[in-house]
């Protein structure tokens, strides 16, 4: 149950804390520059924290690490409050990117083991959803809180609401019945990267790069699209709340899916369809059109992150959840890295029409890999969650 709430704060926080950058930066005078680049740190952070994250939580447990990451992202909210120039707010940013980066890895590995079988995709679905959930809420709420006192308050107080988060888990955790529960989830055992030679797990951790590849720069490139189509700005508001129910309701909705249909069937079905309805917005200039679209895009586009979960549990056993998520986790960090800067790049020579043609493409090919495994899979049943444990 902590879990879910710990999540609602990290993508709340995560959201949150660049909204208070322009704020900020009028203040004490930071350019734009640094500004894109204190921003850089807060996704930088998941490659480069990935793997250790996974290393961590082997070690010392993962309730224990993401406790301790509240704390870290506490105290940038604080010592953001309190900067004074570039050097206290770069610091503030580089406590919160490390809390964040080492977050999601691990508690989808934690969620994956405290889950059944029969319940994984539901789990998954619903914990992703809470993320969301929490960017709505707290970043909404944050720049309520600015707009009634300013930005040094709402940063403080922020900082304290997540020490109390911190303590609240502190006490919980003392009590006999926490221990016991948490001591049958914390299965301590170094790495094992030799699961990247294991076809099923290369497989699922390739359709997810491809994925995470070709949608996480949609909600960046759409509203140059509506421009495009000569679309009232104040249109794109709309737009985007569309999108981010779509979002919300496609994590918890295809999260049950993932329980009742084949995996590899839905995976390889929603690529098909976010790959017609990409070339569909790219060419219609219909504004019912456009909002059907952006609702159906934000439900299939984060609806496959419960489906690509689920595919990575069930492609090793319960001991590797840790490693194979790290790894996973790196993989889609390094994709939401570079795919803006590609289909920028793309935007700039060919138009941004371009940029929706081409992630329709990448779409398609997520599917490959989902492809093979459906193929690989076929006349076999493998119950991962029953597999041996040992080394």
């Amino acid at each position: 149950m902590f879990l879910p709430v710990l999540h609602l704060f990290n993508d709340g926080y995560l959201a949150a804390m660049p909204l208070i950058l322009p704020f900020a930066a009028d203040e004490l005078n930071i350019s734009l520059t640094l500004v894109g680049l204190l921003g850089s740190l807060l996704s930088f952070s998941g490659i480069v924290l990935a793997l250790p994250a996974g290393i961590a939580a082997s070690r010392f447990g993962a309730l224990r690490i993401l406790s301790a990451a509240v704390l870290g992202y506490a105290a940038g909210f604080i010592l953001l409050g309190f900067s004074s120039g570039i050097i206290t707010v770069t610091l503030a940013f580089l406590l919160g990117s490390v809390s964040f980066g080492i977050f999601h890895p691990i508690a989808f590995s934690a969620v994956a083991k405290v889950s059944s079988k029969s319940s994984l995709g539901k789990d998954m679905g619903i914990f992703a959803a809470t993320g969301d959930i929490g960017k709505i809420a707290l970043a909404g709420l944050l720049t309520f809180i600015i707009g009634f006192s300013s930005w040094r308050t709402a940063s403080e107080i922020y900082g304290c609401a997540a020490i109390l988060l911190f303590l609240l888990y502190f006490i919980i955790s003392h009590r006999k019945d926490w221990k016991v529960n948490e001591k049958k989830t914390e299965v301590k055992r170094k790495p094992d990267y030799r699961i990247l030679k294991k076809k099923p797990f290369a497989l699922a951790n390739a359709s997810s790069f491809m994925d995470s590849f070709a949608n996480a720069s949609l909600f960046i490139f759409i509203p140059f699209l509506l421009t495009f189509r000569g679309i009232d700005a104040s249109y794109i508001g709309i737009f985007s709340s569309i999108f981010f129910i779509g979002n919300l309701l496609g994590k918890v909705i295809m999260g049950r899916l993932t329980d009742r249909i084949r995996k590899e069937y839905l995976f390889i079905g929603s690529e098909i369809c976010i790959f017609v309805s990409l070339v569909s917005l790219a060419l219609t200039p219909s504004l019912t059109a456009i909002s059907t679209l952006a609702f159906l895009l934000g439900l299939l586009t984060k609806g496959t992150v419960p489906i690509t979960s689920t595919m990575v549990a069930e492609s090793v056993c319960k001991d590797d959840f840790e490693t194979a998520f790290s790894i996973n986790s790196l993989s889609t960090s390094i994709a939401n890295t570079i795919a803006p800067l590609f289909f920028g790049f793309l935007a700039d020579y060919l138009g941004v029409q371009a940029i929706f043609f081409a992630c329709g493409f990448a779409a398609l090919c997520s599917v490959v890999p989902a492809a093979v495994m459906l193929k690989d899979s076929r006349g076999k049943h493998t119950d991962y969650h029953s597999e041996s444990e040992t080394p």
